[in-house]
């Protein structure tokens, strides 16, 4: 029975490991293509390279990725110590969740620093819509690519919980 569901938590934790490369590769690419003239010549474009942390979070998203995919393979073949698969995931996780608590923030100051009109009172915010009543497709993918992160994240902690869970039982 207990090697059973040592297969069960390795299979889960593979899965959610695979999801995560997944998720991150999207969650980059959505970002990287994230650009939008405005109409009216109001501010000319906008593009995600114009908010440095919009290129962190591209770049955090893409190395979140490579560090995942090291340590599914890591785990799959158990070539290395387990410290160097939980090093990997700790940066996985740390990349991860800096990345969209970052895209998050930038995104609800945004209108503060644009100077978007009815941006500086709570209403206006919430009426509004933040910048996006401006730059609705740059607004939807800035915010698709932090909520694909977020599920990033997310992943690779229950990878990391499942994987733990098969040397809980051991004691």
């Amino acid at each position: 029975m207990a090697e059973m569901m040592d297969g069960v938590a390795r299979a889960v934790s593979l899965f959610f490991r695979i999801a995560v490369v997944g998720l991150s590769v999207a969650a980059a690419v959505v970002m990287a293509t994230a650009n939008q003239a405005f109409p009216f010549n109001y501010g000319g474009a906008v593009s995600y390279t114009k908010y440095p942390a919009f290129v962190y979070f591209v770049v955090a998203t893409v190395v979140s990725a490579v560090c995942s995919a090291a340590a599914l393979y890591l785990s799959v073949f158990k070539a290395t110590p387990e410290w160097a698969v939980a090093l990997l995931d700790v940066m996985t996780m740390g990349l991860l969740f800096s990345a969209a608590g970052a895209v998050f923030a930038v995104r609800r100051m945004a209108p503060l620093y644009l100077g978007v009109a009815g941006a500086d009172t709570v209403a206006g915010r919430w009426v509004n819509g933040e910048f996006c009543h401006l730059a609705g497709a740059f607004c939807w993918r800035v915010t698709t690519s932090a909520i694909i992160c977020g599920f990033a994240a997310g992943a690779v902690s229950v990878a990391v919980l499942t994987k733990g869970a098969r040397h809980r039982g051991k004691h």
